[in-house]
């Protein structure tokens, strides 16, 4: 704190003006580190936004995946089944539907287990 020189007049003319600016140098000293604190901090959130976002991309796509996956796999019993029921007509062309369907499965279990 600065020095404080009484006036005859004025018991303490300037100590409260001296402490007052003494107390705003000390506050406004720390600005600087607050704004740059600030600063980091959102710049910290906005990595973290990207981050997220492509988070979200990655697990959108593989959702679409999945439900493309979860379609051929809901298309291929139904198919099974139309070649079960046939079977019971033409066992020759029921064994020639499976086989097909059997190579179809395998394609598909592959394309999954990759993705």
């Amino acid at each position: 704190m600065g020095t404080v020189i009484p006036f005859p007049s004025m018991p303490h003319p300037l100590s409260r003006a001296a402490m007052l600016a003494d107390q705003l140098a000390e506050v406004t000293a720390g600005l600087p580190c607050l704004v740059m604190a600030v600063d980091s901090i959102g710049r910290s959130a906005e990595t973290l936004c990207h981050s997220l976002q492509g988070g979200f991309m990655a697990m959108n796509a593989a959702f679409g995946q999945a439900l493309l996956v979860n379609a051929a796999h809901q298309k291929l019993q139904n198919e099974t089944r139309a070649a079960m029921d046939l079977a019971a007509t033409d066992v020759e062309a029921a064994a020639a539907r499976l086989a097909e369907l059997r190579a179809d499965y395998a394609r598909l279990s592959q394309g999954s287990s990759r993705a």
